[in-house]
C-alpha cells in the first residue's frame, strides 16, 4: 500500500512539476514573430529609441529591426521629455527570458522590464508616429 501511494505521489509530482519549474525561470517575456521564446538573438547595436508612453519604449537597431520594451508598471521618470535613460544590463548579442532587465533613468528609480517584443516595420512606424505626437 505504501509503495502504491509513493508511486502515485511521484507520478503526480512529475506531471505537475515541469510547468511550475519552467514558469519560475522566466523573468522577462521575450516575443519574436508572435511567439514567446526563451532567448532572442540580436544582430546589431541600437541606434535610436522612442518613448511611446511611460510604460513602452521602442528601440531600433542599425539594420532597422525594431523592439518594443514594455515595463512592468508605469515609470514616472519617462514622463519628463528629454530625460536620458539606459537599458540595464546593457544590450548584448542575446536576450534571455531568465534574466531581469531594467530601464535606468539618469535620475530616479529604475523601472523593471516585463516584455521585449520584436515588431514588424508597419507596427514600428505606427508606434514612432504615436511617440512623435505624444503630449508631454
Amino acid at each position: 500500500m505504501k509503495r502504491l501511494l509513493a508511486s502515485s505521489l511521484v507520478t503526480l509530482m512529475t506531471i505537475a512539476a515541469p510547468p511550475v519549474l519552467a514558469e519560475s525561470g522566466r523573468k522577462t517575456e521575450l516575443v519574436e514573430l508572435g511567439a514567446s521564446v526563451d532567448r532572442m538573438q540580436l544582430r546589431h547595436d541600437f541606434d535610436a529609441g522612442w518613448v511611446i508612453d511611460n510604460q513602452n519604449i521602442l528601440y531600433r537597431d542599425v539594420t532597422r529591426d525594431h523592439y518594443l520594451v514594455t515595463l512592468r508598471e508605469a515609470c514616472r521618470q519617462l514622463d519628463v521629455r528629454g530625460r536620458r535613460f539606459s537599458f540595464f544590463p546593457s544590450w548584448s548579442w542575446q536576450l534571455l527570458a531568465s534574466n531581469t532587465y531594467e530601464i535606468q533613468p539618469a535620475a530616479g528609480q529604475e523601472c523593471d522590464v516585463a516584455k521585449i517584443e520584436k515588431v514588424d516595420a508597419d507596427r514600428a512606424k505606427t508606434l514612432r508616429e504615436a511617440a512623435e505626437r505624444r503630449i508631454w
